[in-house]
């Protein structure tokens, strides 16, 4: 099923809705929603800081039978050096935050940040370093806080929302664990955000119905992106298992370890990150495991010698394979067969 697809299902369906054992036969500021006030809010225009173009605009019943609607949007560009958050004067006070603090919404933002460096944190991702081209999931009822890097500032971008068809979107496609999500300098992503800011400030007839359905674009724009990082991630894992498969069937062999990886299209450092990765351990721990799991295999189901098992397993010395083998089972080959 495609995005699209996928995205209609859900708009027209109810939400209720490490290392393994070797066998022994070696084979930026957001700004919250604001459904509350009356009139437009539009924050005043300071002498130094350029303040966050921030639109919240009043529900109206159509927009929540709608199932996805816009209260709050806007783009504010943090100079290197300036206060953050700047202008929390200008918001509701349910929506000022600082780092100390940090808050929690009732709503679902997303914050697109396209320049800058800066630091996002929740309860479920742990402390996430943010660059341009990284978008940031809120959630309600999740804790959270961010700021840019004082000294570089950021340039942020944003998009408040709610409905029950954002709930089935948010819960289906989308989750706290996973909220930082990158997508690259995308003009696009950026047009359609800031376009949404501009509709809710001309505020035409039927514009919330169509901010609300340009946010439901958006979010699977921003489906499409995290897939296709998923897809790297995916040829990153093949690799990972050629290499480890290629470790388990030379378990006797010398491996060089930067020719593996270069042949895998990997530096060095990457290859051995990666598989660490995915695996638990560096490519020359992971082959001394599988090593000491065909020795304990063959200490207590064949009648080799100590010094014949060292050698079918590629040990230079079997003085070497006794050291290291005392030191992972706690005690030298010849007393681990007598168990």
């Amino acid at each position: 099923m495609d995005i699209a697809l996928s995205f209609l299902h859900i708009l027209t369906t109810s939400s209720k809705p490490a290392i393994p054992q070797i066998t022994p036969i070696v084979n930026a500021l957001t700004y919250g929603i604001d459904i509350r006030p009356s009139v437009l809010h539009i924050s005043p225009m300071p002498e130094q800081q350029s303040p966050p173009t921030a639109r919240y605009l009043p529900t109206e019943p159509d927009s929540e039978k709608w199932g996805i609607y816009v209260a709050d949007s806007g783009f504010a560009s943090v100079k290197p050096g300036a206060d953050y958050p700047s202008h929390s004067e200008s918001r509701p006070s349910e929506y000022r935050h600082s780092w100390k603090a940090g808050r929690t919404l009732d709503e679902y933002q997303l914050v697109y940040i396209t320049e800058g460096r800066g630091t996002f944190e929740s309860e479920p991702t742990g402390r996430v370093s943010i660059e341009g081209g990284h978008v940031f999931l809120l959630f309600p009822g999740v804790w959270h806080r961010f700021r840019p890097i004082k000294r570089e500032g950021w340039e942020e971008n944003w998009i408040g929302f709610n409905g029950d068809i954002a709930d089935r979107v948010m819960k289906n496609f989308f989750s706290p664990q996973k909220a930082v999500i990158r997508v690259g300098p995308d003009q696009e992503l950026l047009h359609q955000i800031r376009s949404i800011v501009g509709l809710m400030d001309q505020a035409p007839v039927g514009y919330q119905q169509i901010v609300g359905s340009r946010t439901l674009e958006i979010l699977a724009h921003i489906r499409s992106h995290a897939m296709s990082y998923r897809s790297i991630d995916r040829q990153v894992a093949r690799k990972v298992e050629q290499a480890r498969r290629y470790l388990v069937q030379h378990y006797s062999d010398t491996i060089d370890t930067e020719a593996l990886a270069h042949r895998l299209g990997f530096s060095l450092s990457r290859f051995r990150a990666v598989f660490k990765e995915h695996t638990g351990a560096a490519p020359n721990q992971y082959q001394i495991d599988i090593r000491m799991n065909l020795a304990r295999h063959w200490l207590a189901e064949s009648h080799h010698t100590v010094t014949e098992i060292a050698e079918m397993l590629g040990f230079s010395s079997v003085y070497y394979f006794s050291r290291l083998f005392k030191k992972k089972e706690g005690c030298p080959p010849s007393a681990y067969r007598k168990r």
